[in-house]
């Protein structure tokens, strides 16, 4: 069983493994910049996806003040436990919809997981690591 709460000082050395381990699993992420938990979620409210033993599986960074989904990421033998959804459903209560974020085309699983879960897209660009949707959650 798995339950979401804030961040922790505590927590900053999983939550930075999980965010290294993750990115450098991503194959389609074309951009030459180090991965840097802190840089990339300052100024972030963080919610953490915890185990019984209070250990971090996952988290979301969320830029509040444009209901902003920064990062969504979840240890690699922790996935399709439903972690993902939960650490989204745990936003409902603390951040206004719409909910916006953007989505690499080319990372395919993650695009998959957020239509079945009900984001539409309602934009596209093209970044540093290629193409993307922007995606929202009414």
């Amino acid at each position: 069983m798995f339950r979401v709460r804030p961040f922790q000082e505590r927590d900053r050395t999983a939550l930075e493994a999980i965010y290294r381990e993750c990115r450098s699993e991503a194959a389609w992420l074309q951009s030459t910049q180090e991965s840097n938990f802190a840089r990339d979620t300052d100024g972030e409210a963080l919610l953490v996806a915890v185990g019984n033993s209070d250990e971090p599986e996952g988290f979301v960074s969320v830029w509040e003040s444009e209901a902003f989904i920064h990062h969504l990421y979840v240890r690699n033998g922790s996935r399709n436990k439903g972690i993902a959804k939960q650490l989204l459903d745990s936003l409902i209560s603390r951040l206004p919809k719409p909910w916006r974020l953007k989505c690499v085309r080319a990372n395919d699983v993650a695009l998959a997981f957020y239509l079945r879960h009900g984001w539409l897209e309602v934009s596209s660009g093209v970044g540093e690591d290629g193409p993307y949707a922007v995606l929202e959650k009414a």
